[in-house]
């Protein structure tokens, strides 16, 4: 089922010249292969990023990936190793030799598979045993995809991208894992200095208030309405997981910038 976006009403931009011809290919036969399982994807990371930021021409991201992550709902362990093998079966991609979730596309392209749902165990993570025992923290992935945005990749060809909030969602709790993951928090900042703008018409029509709240002195104004803004969507995004909204709020807390104090803000919001 394809989801549209409640919180964001931002129109993208076509992706015809954002995503890489070989990248489109590769997710043109993913679709087709999660089709045939009946199972729901979206697009996450950097990638995910690029295509909400290229809303507005010039806010390209910072820094740029060659992976690709695609965060697919799956049952179980037997589920995510058949899609795997019908994947490969195309002949367009092999399996790596030591990490479970990842494939390479035509010798080229690293993509990994994101599987969440269903086979999380209770404390939110994802045991595979093939080729070797691979366990990952998937907290957040399940949120996100209610909030994803479908997007025309081409004429014939949608697909369902992680929004900002959602990606914001994520890096924080990815950063909490490893803080030594710096390009997190660089990804962070660069959406809280162009969020803005990608999306004015909303914030004049839905969020004016929040405009009030702040000096317009202050340099950082629009960021600061930003971030206040996204910490209130998510919240939205969390209202089912209070033990992940909890743990959001603590990890905002313990970064006390401008920007970060903004979001928890947000998020305190009535």
């Amino acid at each position: 089922m394809r989801r549209q976006n409640a919180l964001n009403k931002n129109t993208l931009a076509n992706t015809t010249d954002i995503l890489h011809p070989a990248i489109a290919a590769m997710l043109k036969k993913m679709e087709d292969i999660f089709s045939q399982f009946g199972v729901e994807f979206y697009l996450a990371g950097a990638v995910a990023r690029d295509i909400q930021l290229s809303a507005k021409e010039g806010f390209a991201a910072k820094r740029k990936t060659e992976d690709v992550d695609i965060a697919v709902m799956i049952a179980d362990e037997e589920q995510f190793n058949a899609i795997k093998e019908a994947l490969i079966a195309t002949g367009e991609f092999e399996a790596h030799e030591k990490e479970a979730i990842k494939l390479i596309y035509q010798h080229s392209i690293e993509a990994d598979l994101l599987p969440f749902g269903k086979i999380e165990s209770e404390l939110r993570e994802t045991r595979l045993s093939k080729p070797a025992l691979f366990v990952m923290d998937m907290p957040g992935f399940r949120e996100v995809y209610k909030y994803v945005e479908t997007v025309t990749i081409a004429e014939d060809f949608t697909l369902n991208v992680c929004s900002l909030e959602g990606f914001i969602i994520l890096k924080l709790i990815a950063n909490d894992d490893k803080p030594s993951r710096t390009k997190d928090i660089t990804d962070i900042e660069h959406i809280l200095d162009v969020y803005f703008e990608l999306n004015e018409d909303e914030m004049y029509e839905a969020h004016n208030g929040v405009m009030d709240l702040y000096d317009t002195d202050i340099n950082h104004f629009l960021q600061l309405v930003s971030a206040r803004v996204i910490g209130r969507k998510i919240k939205t995004m969390l209202n089912d997981s209070e033990d992940l909204k909890d743990r959001v709020r603590n990890i905002l807390a313990n970064r006390p910038t401008d920007g970060w104090q903004a979001m928890l803000d947000g998020m305190n919001d009535e």
